[in-house]
């Protein structure tokens, strides 16, 4: 089904959390093998539980370099360290911002540029004012994404973070073709 709706599938997503089957367990390396064949990125949640930790993400992404590996969470629930390390480490290897504080985002620029994160938010989980104010109304951490962080980096790392590594990962390249010949 993947192979003959390739047009239309730009990932595959695990979530070792829900599964509580980490992304270098046997049972999901045929799923890896198939998105180096399909040359597809593997999106992960990361954070919860043993089997959604950051080291297996790491651990998958050096069995198959071939593949990109995103790191949704960065390690959910934690200061984001061990994921941020990680980054460094391997070259197709990402971060995602989801429910990652700006400061995560701005240490991993600083340490190894704007092309290791992307930015995502799991919208609409906390309801459809996400980007607005969570769950308590409090002021929502992706106002920092989108207010502050502007301020702190260059326009090129923003742009980054925000769209063009997704466009580069996610072999979107021809929507962007179509946005620009409107």
């Amino acid at each position: 089904m993947m192979k003959k709706n390739r047009n239309l599938i730009y990932a595959i997503k695990l979530h070792p959390f829900h599964s509580n089957v980490a992304p270098t367990d046997e049972r999901m390396l045929p799923y890896i093998e198939l998105a180096e064949e399909l040359n597809l990125p593997v999106v992960s949640h990361t954070g919860g539980c043993q089997a959604a930790s950051s080291k297996y993400m790491y651990e998958a992404a050096k069995i198959f370099p071939k593949v990109n590996f995103v790191m949704v969470h960065m390690d959910l629930g934690t200061d984001n360290k061990e994921a941020v390390k990680y980054l460094g480490k391997l070259d197709n290897l990402y971060g995602d911002t989801t429910w990652v504080p700006m400061k995560t985002t701005l240490e991993v620029v600083k340490r190894y540029g704007s092309n290791k994160m992307l930015f995502g938010s799991d919208m609409p989980i906390d309801g459809v004012d996400t980007y607005l104010c969570n769950p308590k109304g409090e002021r929502s951490m992706y106002q920092d994404y989108f207010y502050e962080l502007p301020k702190l980096i260059c326009q090129e790392d923003y742009e980054n973070i925000m769209y063009k590594n997704a466009i580069k990962l996610f072999h979107i390249e021809q929507y962007t073709a179509k946005r620009d010949r409107m």
